[in-house]
């Protein structure tokens, strides 16, 4: 099973992602874990001893009330693997030392998408996703789909997108496409012959029947990032490696409603 931290707040894109994961473990079996972070300015003005212990006590209740509101609002089929783990402090922060000490495989959270890509890039850019230790899927849509893309450009490494993807993957029983993006400026999504994925898509052919998963298809497109966001949306979750700020692919990302899978 798949160690995995799930953090909650009380909001909508918590509220995706408590349904995303529950749907995501009917695929890939995890061992789930629910956190959360109460951040408070007044933590520095406490005092010590047993004021402080006080009032951590009384924040943490605070904070695993929410969590039981969220949980039993969702009433979400996915056995808990413990107790919520709440937090207090910075929560990027403690989450990052959750994270490393815990040896999680996969870090999930919600994303409510704008049509912004700058904002994308700012969660994805953060030092919580660029430090993390292990995978991140940003959950930004409830999809029922059974088909997850692989998405390939010539900037993108074969060997660490299927290896990384297929670490989280590669015991789930969802169908693979690998989708290659070519950037240009048509009217419309064009459809290019497989050669024009060149070695990289080759590779990354080759890589993931090693890991002895069949591809179900593979498909070369030439368009903008909308147009190619826009394709990817019927599926479960789009794999990729982490995007550049001036990536083609960040774009894409961003502008696809499917959940996304940032492997490293």
């Amino acid at each position: 099973m798949l160690k995995t931290l799930l953090y909650v707040n009380e909001d909508l894109a918590s509220s995706i992602a408590l349904r995303y994961t529950a749907y995501l473990n009917k695929f890939v079996p995890l061992y789930l874990f629910i956190s959360h972070v109460e951040e408070s300015a007044e933590k520095e003005q406490v005092g010590t001893g047993w004021v402080r212990r006080t009032w951590e006590d009384g924040v943490a209740s605070s904070g695993k009330r929410l969590i039981d509101r969220m949980l039993k609002t969702e009433n979400i089929d996915c056995p808990l693997a413990g107790s919520p783990k709440i937090f207090i402090g910075d929560r990027e922060q403690e989450l990052l030392y959750e994270l490393r000490n815990g040896k999680y495989k996969l870090f999930i959270e919600g994303y409510l998408n704008t049509d912004h890509p700058d904002q994308f890039y700012d969660v994805i850019s953060s030092p919580l996703y660029t430090n993390s230790p292990c995978s991140i899927l940003v959950a930004k849509n409830l999809s029922f789909s059974k088909k997850c893309a692989l998405l390939c450009a010539d900037s993108v490494d074969p060997k660490v997108l299927i290896e990384k993807s297929m670490a989280i993957l590669g015991e789930s029983t969802f169908d693979f496409d690998i989708v290659f993006f070519k950037f240009k400026e048509n009217e419309q999504l064009v459809t290019l012959d497989q050669k024009e994925g060149g070695s990289c898509l080759q590779e990354a052919e080759f890589l993931l029947t090693e890991a002895g998963k069949t591809i179900e298809q593979t498909v070369v497109l030439s368009g903008t990032p909308e147009q190619v966001g826009d394709y990817l949306r019927d599926y479960a979750l789009v794999a990729s490696t982490l995007p550049s700020r001036k990536s083609m692919r960040m774009y894409t990302l961003a502008n696809s409603v499917s959940s996304v899978l940032l492997v490293r």
